[in-house]
């Protein structure tokens, strides 16, 4: 809907009641896909105003798995070399805060938020390429996490599923002690192995799911959890699809 209707970063998106008329919901669910939006990043409700699009929400990219696939490919190549390389060169006092930025990863994990997730594991990889001291790989690394944040299918996606969820946070927990050993080459398989996991997991909520009736049986993701009424609604006003526009329009 956002881009059929041409709404631009910070543009006010309509209110309640005509969002509840075009989508044949109520007035509740609509509340609801807002504070989804707004938990996610998307937009900014403002009291007695109204929702509004922030400004880098969504991009040119937005809608598709392109942006997210991307990312991953490019991490897949240089989050070992850079534990690997951390392996080397970290002190205590490194790997203690290397331990420290991995509980915001944790916290995203308990939340089951798969934007918060990929926010968490890009902090991560970026605390190492600080400590590699290189500002290309830094740069690289943040290159990285802006491709994930503008997809929004990632912006988009329900909450991440707690088998998958588990598998990779072992992966990852392993590969820390394997880097505290300084085992640079159980340290390097094990990162590429939770990279893997961490894919799996979130691209698996990434998969394009076609709208069906916004306050009718939710469907999730093949294998995946129900999306409820509200996450349904908030994917369609952002209109993340590849292509941009509703199915409906």
């Amino acid at each position: 809907m956002i881009h059929e209707i041409g709404i631009k970063p910070g543009g006010k998106l309509p209110g309640e009641r005509p969002l509840a008329d075009r989508f044949g919901c109520s007035r509740n669910t609509v509340r609801e896909a807002l504070a989804a939006l707004s938990a996610r990043g998307t937009v900014e409700i403002r009291t007695r105003s109204g929702a509004y699009l922030r400004e880098g929400a969504l991009t040119e990219n937005a809608g598709g798995e392109a942006g997210i696939q991307e990312a991953f490919e490019a991490l897949e190549t240089l989050g070992p070399a850079l534990v690997g390389r951390t392996c080397r060169m970290a002190s205590d006092a490194e790997h203690e805060r290397i331990e420290r930025v991995t509980a915001r990863l944790g916290r995203a994990l308990v939340d089951r938020n798969p934007y918060e997730a990929w926010q968490g594991l890009m902090a991560f990889y970026n605390v190492l390429a600080g400590i590699c001291g290189n500002a290309l790989l830094s740069g690289a690394v943040a290159d990285i996490a802006q491709a994930g944040r503008s997809c929004g299918a990632l912006i988009a996606a329900p909450e991440l599923m707690p088998d998958f969820l588990q598998h990779f946070f072992a992966e990852h927990v392993e590969m820390l002690q394997a880097m505290r050993q300084r085992e640079i080459v159980r340290a390097t398989g094990l990162a590429a192995a939770s990279i893997e996991a961490f894919g799996t997991m979130l691209m698996g909520e990434c998969k394009i799911r076609k709208p069906g009736p916004v306050d009718g049986p939710a469907e999730g993701p093949v294998g995946g959890p129900s999306h409820r009424p509200a996450d349904r609604l908030a994917d369609r006003v952002v209109g993340w699809r590849k292509g941009g526009p509703d199915d409906d329009a």
